[in-house]
C-alpha cells in the first residue's frame, strides 16, 4: 500500500480532520496538528502559508492504523510480540523489490535553479528550534561497506532553498554510514523521501543490520514487493509512489550544529553535515507529511519501533538463568518514562533474592548497540497475580508490595553527554512468608458471568 492510499483509506474510516483555512507553518500547523492527534485523528491542510502544497499529519499514531497500512489485523498485531514476530519473519524472509522505469513521484522534476526548498511547507514547532524540520523524512543510502541501500528516519533542518542537513544519531546507521564514507570521500549520494510507503516508515524504525536490505524487508512486511525507480541525479533507488523525492549530494566536512523539540519532551542537539539538494522530484498533487516533534503520537507511535524485539531477546536470555520468570513487558510510553523505558517483570520468585538478581541481570544487557543502563529508567518485578501490561496495575503493586527500603534501590549510571542519571530498581514482590495473606480479592470465573446476557 502506498501512502496516499492509506490516506484515503483513513479517510473514508471518517480518521481525518480537513481544515481548508490557509494556515501558518510557523506554530499555528503544529498546535492543530497536536489538537488533532490528542482526539486520536490525523489532520489535512489544504493551505498552507507560503507553499502550494497541503500537509498531512498523525498519520501512523497508533498500532491499529500501522496494522491496517499493511494488511494486518489491529487486533491480532495488538497481541504481545506480534510486530517483534512480523518483523522477525520479514527479516528472515524479504521480499526483492522490483524497479520500474519511472513512476509517480517523477511526474515533476525540478533540478538546477528550479530546486527551492522553500516551495515546501516545512513546519516551524516550537520556540527552541534552531530550523524549519522535515520529520518524516526516510533517507536512503548505498553503504560503502556493504553496497546495500539502507533506510532510517532522519530529521532534516532547512538551511536555505538549496540546502538541508540529514542528521544522523551517534548510534544510527547512517552515523556509521558516515564515517565509513567520509575515510574515502568528501561526499555522498543521498535520496531523502517524503510520504513513504507505510510499510517503509515501520521499517525504517526498527534496527535492521547494515547487511540487510530494509527495502526489501518493507516488501515482505506488506506482502508485496515495493516498486522502485531510479533517481534523476545518482543511481540510488527509491519507492516509485514516494509522494517527494528530494536528492542531495552530503558534504561530509560541512558540520551545522542544530536543535529540535523530541521524542521524550525536551530538546535535543545534533551536529550532522550539510547536504546540497541536486533535485526535486514529486507527485502532481503531491502532499508532505509531516511528523509532530516533541513528546506527540505519531512521533512516539514509529519512534517506539526502534526497541522491536527487545522483550523477545530478554525473555530468551533471562529464562534460561530464571525458570521462574514468567514474561516481561516494556513500556516505551513517552508520556510516563520520558525518552526511557520500564520493565515490568512477572516472577514466580523463589528466593527472596530473586528479584535484584533479575533487574541486574537486565541492566547488564544490551541491545543492538545500546546498553540498557542507558535507555531503561526502572525495572520492576511482581508477583504473577499482577497485570505487567497494565500500568496502573504495576503502579498498585509498588505502593503495596515494595515494603521495606531495600526492596528499592536506586542505581547511577552515566548519562548520554555528560554527567549522570539514575535508574530503579524496584522489588514488589510479597515476601515469600506473605503471600497468602497477600492474596488479592478477587470473583472466580468472573469471565463467564457476562452482564449484556442479562440484560433484556
Amino acid at each position: 500500500m502506498d501512502f496516499r492510499t492509506f490516506v484515503d483509506l483513513l479517510d473514508s474510516d471518517d480518521e481525518v480532520l480537513w481544515v481548508n483555512t490557509e494556515v501558518d507553518p510557523e506554530y499555528e500547523l503544529g498546535a492543530l496538528l497536536q489538537q488533532a492527534e490528542e482526539r486520536h485523528k490525523a489532520i489535512w491542510f489544504e493551505r498552507v502559508k507560503g507553499s502550494d502544497f497541503p500537509v498531512v499529519g498523525g498519520v501512523m499514531s497508533d498500532t491499529a492504523r500501522q496494522a491496517l497500512s499493511i494488511g494486518r489485523s489491529p487486533e491480532h498485531m495488538a497481541r504481545p510480540g506480534a510486530w517483534a514476530a512480523a518483523i522477525a519473519e520479514a527479516r528472515a524472509n524479504p521480499l526483492p523489490a522490483i524497479t520500474a522505469d519511472s513512476g509517480p513521484a517523477a511526474e515533476v522534476i525540478l533540478r538546477g535553479n528550479d530546486v527551492d526548498l522553500g516551495r515546501l511547507p516545512i513546519p516551524f514547532v516550537f520556540p527552541g528550534d534552531t530550523h524549519r524540520f522535515i520529520t518524516a523524512g526516510l533517507g536512503i543510502v548505498r553503504d560503502p561497506d556493504t553496497g546495500i541501500q539502507n533506510v532510517g528516519f532522519y530529521r532534516a533542518p532547512l538551511i536555505d532553498s538549496q540546502h538541508i542537513s540529514i542528521s544522523a544519531g551517534i548510534s544510527s546507521r547512517l552515523n556509521q554510514i558516515y564515517q565509513s564514507a567520509a575515510r574515502n570521500n568528501s561526499t555522498l549520494s543521498m535520496a531523502y523521501i517524503i510520504g513513504a510507503p507505510p510499510a517503509l516508515l515501520l521499517t525504517a524504525g526498527c534496527r535492521i543490520d547494515r547487511d540487510e536490505a530494509d527495502l526489501d524487508i518493507a516488501g515482505a512486511l506488506q506482502g508485496k514487493p515495493l516498486e522502485l525507480m531510479r533517481c534523476q541525479t545518482s543511481d540510488l533507488l527509491v519507492p516509485a509512489q514516494a509522494e517527494f523525492v528530494i536528492e542531495a549530494e552530503v558534504e561530509l566536512g560541512n558540520m551545522v550544529d542544530h536543535t529540535m523539540g523530541e521524542f521524550p519532551d525536551n530538546y535535543g542537539n545534533t551536529r550532522s553535515p550539510v547536504a546540497r539538494v541536486t533535485a526535486i522530484s514529486h507527485r502532481s498533487n503531491a502532499v508532505f507529511h509531516t511528523i509532530l516533534g516533541g513528546m506527540n503520537r505519531e512521533h512516539n507511535a514509529l519512534g517506539s519501533y526502534i526497541f522491536t524485539g527487545l522483550r523477545e531477546q530478554l525473555l530468551e536470555q533471562l529464562q534460561a538463568e530464571f525458570p521462574g520468570l514468567l514474561d516481561l513487558h516494556v513500556d516505551l510510553t513517552p508520556r510516563r518514562m520520558g525518552g526511557r523505558c520500564q520493565i515490568s517483570v512477572a516472577l514466580d520468585k523463589q528466593a527472596e533474592t530473586e528479584p535484584h538478581r533479575v533487574i541486574d541481570a537486565i541492566y547488564a544487557s544490551s541491545f543492538d548497540t545500546f546498553p540498557l543502563e542507558l535507555v531503561i529508567q526502572r525495572v520492576v518485578v511482581v508477583d504473577p497475580d499482577v497485570a505487567i501490561s497494565c500500568s496502573e496495575d504495576v503502579e498498585w503493586a509498588i505502593a503495596m508490595r515494595a515494603d521495606s527500603k531495600d526492596k528499592i534501590r536506586i542505581l547511577e549510571t552515566p548519562a548520554r553527554g555528560a554527567g549522570t542519571t539514575i535508574r530503579l530498581a524496584i522489588d514488589a514482590t510479597l515476601g515469600l512468608e506473605n503471600r497468602q495473606a497477600g492474596e488479592r480479592p478477587r470473583i472466580p470465573d468472573i469471565g463467564k458471568y457476562q452482564l449484556d446476557k442479562y440484560l433484556k
